[in-house]
């Protein structure tokens, strides 16, 4: 399995590159807004959550806005990430998958770079907000040393959930729903604080450690918990083998089922 994958990794790196840049470019083709939607979302979302939850849950929260915005756009990549991977092999690729042989990862990859690069634009809304509440912009290093190890995570992930979904035709229904319970269970818009069921749950959650350790780097200026960031370089390195075992032991059966 590894064997093949670093043989590969370059093609598979090459070609998921190529076909990131042209589905983003068709994405935005004949759009007059441009750019302009991939930063509505995540500021609706913003201006909504803040409405509701500044003066409750977030009343205690050291520079909430910077901690929810933070919140709101490492989680959208992961959701638009892994939403788009339970559709695009059956939906979009199943043609593509029947007639040419070609390393199917590059598929997975090219859904995990293209959402990248909208991610890039929800990165620079957040260091406007950096600016405006007068945080250094120095955090922002931290945050891409970060994103590595998440962008791996992702990838392993939708790894699985895509080649799964070959298998399971009600898996995207399902992802639909478990992607709204892990919403509300990851601290978005609030801290855990002392809730012990949340702490808990969070505990196998890798969003969680992440996002924790993105707000602490970034808006705190201050090193996470030992087992954060152990907790985040573990979930990183387990869901990218599990992701490429589940993808090669099923991926030689995909053309036959799509």
């Amino acid at each position: 399995m590894w064997k093949n994958f670093l043989v590969n990794l370059k093609d598979i790196f090459r070609l998921g590159f190529q076909l990131a840049k042209a589905e983003f470019k068709l994405r935005n083709e004949g759009s007059y807004l441009g750019i302009f939607w991939y930063l509505l979302n995540p500021i609706l979302m913003f201006a909504s959550l803040f409405f509701i939850f500044s003066d409750r849950l977030g009343n205690h929260i050291e520079k909430y806005p910077l901690f929810l915005l933070l919140g709101i756009i490492m989680f959208n990549v992961f959701q638009s990430t892994t939403l788009e991977a339970t559709s695009s092999i059956i939906k979009g690729y199943q043609h593509l998958i029947k007639s040419i042989n070609f390393p199917r990862e590059s598929l997975v990859l090219s859904i995990v770079l293209k959402n990248i690069f909208s991610h890039s634009f929800e990165l620079l809304l957040f260091c406007v907000a950096l600016i405006y509440f007068h945080v250094s912009l120095l955090g922002i290093f931290y945050y891409v040393l970060i994103f590595i190890p998440f962008a791996i995570f992702i990838f392993g992930f939708s790894l699985a959930i895509s080649v799964l979904t070959v298998f399971f035709v009600d898996m995207d229904n399902i992802w639909i729903f478990a992607v709204r319970i892990i919403w509300l269970g990851t601290p978005i818009f609030y801290a855990i604080e002392n809730q012990t069921r949340l702490f808990v749950f969070n505990l196998f959650n890798p969003l969680y450690y992440f996002i924790t350790m993105a707000r602490d780097l970034v808006i705190y200026n201050r090193i996470p918990e030992t087992y954060i960031i152990f907790g985040a370089l573990g979930f990183s390195l387990f869901f990218l083998i599990f992701g490429l075992f589940v993808f090669n032991k099923l991926k030689l059966k995909m053309a036959e089922l799509i």
